[in-house]
């Protein structure tokens, strides 16, 4: 009983450490980013991932430099942006309605990418406990891996300019759900270090099952992960 305590105590020390390391680290980033030059580098960051996305995910999930924060950062960001602007103007005609409310929501809505990545990465540093890394590089891979459904994000927003083009949008963001499902399992699968799926399919289900008690708490706070 005593070591169950000193064990949860010793988790939520780490959190919080991990937290406080990766905000100063994220800060710092975010002030070196060159907008042009490192747009450029997050394209051709995505193109290796189409090209070889379970090697490129290996390599994020091993490299302990945290070289590739930046780009996930400016996936993250355009990610957001894309919410932040289907929000506005899907909403536009609702704030005479709600109001004040409205405004919460929106906000809400436009952080749920970042948070259920935030999410995911706490769960995999709590149930890793032998092949330990770093929240900072444990987010860089999480939102690798959800690089399919930022995609969707940005496609989503043709629906502003014709609603009708939700016929292929739909379709279109479940098929990336699904992918990113599946890349999460793989890059996960590395940061565990682990080689065989029959041993590693019953960590992942209990990863997975903790993200959605997590999201249906969020929920709740209108936050949509």
């Amino acid at each position: 009983m005593e070591e169950n305590k000193n064990e949860n105590k010793i988790n939520t020390e780490e959190i919080k450490s991990e937290t406080v390391n990766t905000v100063n680290e994220v800060k710092e980033t975010i002030k070196k980013v060159d907008v042009k030059k490192d747009t450029l580098e997050t394209k051709g960051f995505i193109k290796e991932l189409f090209t070889d996305p379970l090697g490129k995910m290996k390599a994020i999930a091993e490299d302990n430099s945290n070289k590739f924060l930046k780009n996930a950062l400016i996936v993250v960001i355009i990610w957001m942006a894309a919410v932040l602007i289907k929000q506005i103007f899907g909403t536009t005609s609702l704030w005479k309605y709600y109001g004040f409310k409205q405004f919460i929501n929106i906000i809400l809505t436009t952080i749920s990418p970042a948070v259920g990545i935030i999410v995911m990465s706490v769960i995999i540093m709590i149930v890793n406990k032998e092949n330990k890394k770093s929240l900072t590089q444990l987010i860089t891979c999480i939102t690798t891996a959800r690089l399919p459904l930022a995609i969707a994000g940005v496609v989503s927003l043709l629906t502003l300019i014709n609603s009708s083009i939700s016929a292929f949008t739909t379709p279109f963001s479940k098929l990336c759900s699904v992918i990113s499902i599946l890349l999460t399992y793989f890059v996960a699968k590395d940061i565990f270090a682990e080689k065989e799926n029959s041993k590693f399919i019953k960590k992942f289900v209990i990863i997975e099952g903790i993200y959605y008690i997590a999201y249906f708490v969020l929920t709740y706070l209108g936050i949509y992960i």
